[in-house]
């Protein structure tokens, strides 16, 4: 992944980590309410705590894109081909080396995937 990516990446992590942070900071204010035995306030905490739970999804790193592209490529008998990119599905060339069977590929994006084995 590229540095912007990566910046991206991390930047999206830390703004779902806040607004976890802050939906259970919400949740307990609801809970020591006078009030908080009422449905409503009680609806109110239960939803805040399910936003944040769910949210927990979003923080797992997503599958490694180059291992999906090796099984492909893996069942292709052929030296050389072109795939739709899993990054920006873009065009992804690659071609097997006849002498020792290592892998070398790119994304004909700018900055996108690129590999040599």
């Amino acid at each position: 992944m590229s540095a912007a990516g990566n910046a991206y990446n991390e930047g999206f992590k830390a703004g779902v980590s806040a607004m976890i942070e802050m939906a259970l900071i919400a949740a307990i204010t609801f809970e020591v309410r006078d009030d908080a035995s009422e449905i409503r306030q009680r609806a109110a905490v239960a939803a805040l705590q399910g936003l944040a739970e769910g949210a927990k999804a979003a923080l797992i790193d997503p599958p490694n894109p180059l291992i999906r592209i090796f099984k492909i490529i893996a069942d292709d008998p052929a030296s050389s081909g072109v795939l739709p990119c899993p990054t920006c599905a873009g065009r992804l060339v690659w071609v097997r080396d006849s002498s020792n069977g290592h892998l070398h590929g790119q994304c004909e994006t700018v900055g996108c995937l690129r590999w040599m084995q």
